[in-house]
């Protein structure tokens, strides 16, 4: 052999013999990982083996340009709302319950809750993922009609978020808005993630989530009675609306499919 093809040899060899042992350490590695993790790691994989990418694509693309257009007029109507001075409402059980500022609970873990399913919906649930997001759209419209309508204002002794709260005093007024009360959106955001998911685990943890949220939003009123009894069956009926409505208008415009 000649000393170019003697080097060549011998860099393709070096080469090998570093495959191998990754291949050797790779292998180590997965002997270390839990079983249940290694489990999780393959039903996620599971989850997001064969999707129609392009399908996909092009669904998440049209209803993420949906939300975003619920969600101005959600900042238009909403600010409209809150130019309204409207009277305070008189709720029985407000009245009885002790003030506590719950806020740390309604912007940090509320924050959390929602970061949380929004991963585990993408980890373990892709292929719902359009729908979860018709679904929110539907509630962003039907939440700001129910705002723009309402006539009634804050509960008295309102912990007000704009001047305790580290998050809401710098998005009120353009995000999210302070005549917003019927219904409460803490309670039913995470209801819809409690109906959207199907395991188990996910579908308790975001129920517990939802009933925390309400009993938060009446101790630090941030919200009426009637507000929170409202949500679960307001957003129970967003549900339905959206699953029966994305069947029937979504769906048979790229492919029909299940969620």
């Amino acid at each position: 052999m000649t000393p170019p093809e003697n080097l060549l040899e011998q860099k393709l060899e070096e080469l090998e013999r570093r495959f191998t042992e990754s291949a050797r350490e790779i292998n180590e590695l997965r002997k270390l990982i839990p079983p249940a993790a290694q489990r999780e790691i393959k039903e996620i994989k599971d989850e997001w083996h064969g999707i129609h990418y392009k399908w996909w694509i092009g669904v998440l693309a049209g209803l993420l340009g949906m939300f975003c257009l619920s969600y101005a007029l959600y900042t238009k109507l909403g600010w409209v709302a809150d130019q309204r001075a409207l009277p305070v409402g008189n709720d029985w059980l407000l009245r009885r319950l002790p003030l506590v500022n719950t806020l740390p609970i309604l912007s940090w873990g509320w924050f959390g809750l929602h970061l949380y399913a929004c991963g585990a919906a993408v980890a373990y649930s892709p292929r719902r993922i359009p729908f979860l997001i018709y679904l929110l759209t539907v509630y962003m419209i039907v939440r700001t009609a129910f705002v723009f309508l309402s006539p009634i204002g804050a509960p008295a002794g309102m912990v007000d978020m704009r001047l305790h709260d580290a998050i809401f005093s710098r998005i009120l007024g353009t995000w999210t808005f302070m005549n917003e009360f019927v219904f409460s959106g803490h309670t039913a955001i995470p209801f819809l993630f409690y109906l959207f998911f199907k395991t188990p685990g996910l579908k308790r943890l975001m129920l517990v989530g939802s009933l925390v949220m309400a009993i938060g939003v009446l101790l630090s009123r941030n919200h009426y009675t009637v507000d929170v009894i409202a949500a679960f069956f307001t957003s129970y009926s967003v549900y339905a609306l959206a699953r029966a409505s994305f069947k029937r208008f979504v769906e048979p415009i790229f492919r029909t499919v299940s969620v």
